[in-house]
């Protein structure tokens, strides 16, 4: 039997039973450097691309951006597609680090709005209520100004908001679990005692394109 995981915790999360039963071995796959990266989109560009469409320095940009942010190898292919699909679009011949650079901002917008997307209805509500806060400098923000805000947002897409501030707590903390939140943990001493709080660790401009487009969709 082989198990895939992409979380690296996953064995711990096991049960005793099955964590000392099996005889496994494991592998890891580490992140693409740029230079198997450049390889890679070399070798499709040869096979897809029309001969000297692509500059090589456009393949070597978009290698190393993907290598500098997750390695992966489906983000390099991503930043190369985009890239040639911004030249095609102003009728230019060649691919160049301009338009990889351009490409990269479209694909981490596309990127982003997919794991906004992916989220429940509630969550997305908190995510956009933080996006509102932050554009007005309300941030960070401790649970109950962030429920405040959001059972207005949740009011104005006609949802049932949260019922707890317990329940906006675990959210919270599950989004910063997640990367989509940073958390500052504030200690006031026996006066003000401990407590947690939040910003966006995302462009709110995003989240609140997201969630716009989002909203007339389902009109």
């Amino acid at each position: 039997m082989i198990g895939i995981s992409t979380n690296d915790t996953v064995r711990q999360t096991r049960s005793p039973t099955l964590t000392d039963t099996p005889m496994e071995t494991e592998s890891s796959v580490s992140p693409s450097d740029a230079a198997a990266l450049r390889t890679m989109l070399e070798y499709w560009a040869d096979r897809a691309v029309v001969d000297e469409a692509c500059d090589t320095s456009a393949i070597a940009k978009a290698a190393a951006l993907a290598a500098q942010d997750m390695g992966n190898t489906r983000q390099a292919l991503d930043l190369r597609r985009v890239g040639a699909e911004l030249a095609e679009q102003h009728g230019e011949a060649l691919v160049t680090d301009a338009h990889i650079e351009t490409a990269r901002e479209r694909v981490q917008r596309g990127r982003v709005a997919n794991k906004i997307r992916d989220q429940t209805e509630y969550v997305s509500c908190l995510l956009e209520a933080i996006a509102t806060r932050q554009t007005s400098g309300e941030v960070p923000a401790r649970s109950t100004g962030i429920q405040r805000t959001s059972e207005r947002v949740a009011e104005s897409h006609a949802v049932s908001p949260l019922s707890t501030l317990k329940r906006i707590q675990d959210h919270l903390s599950n989004l910063h679990m997640l990367g989509f939140l940073r958390c500052h943990e504030q200690n006031k001493g026996l006066s003000g005692g401990q407590y947690d709080k939040y910003e966006l660790n995302l462009d709110p401009a995003i989240v609140l394109e997201t969630r716009s487009n989002i909203a007339e969709h389902t009109e």
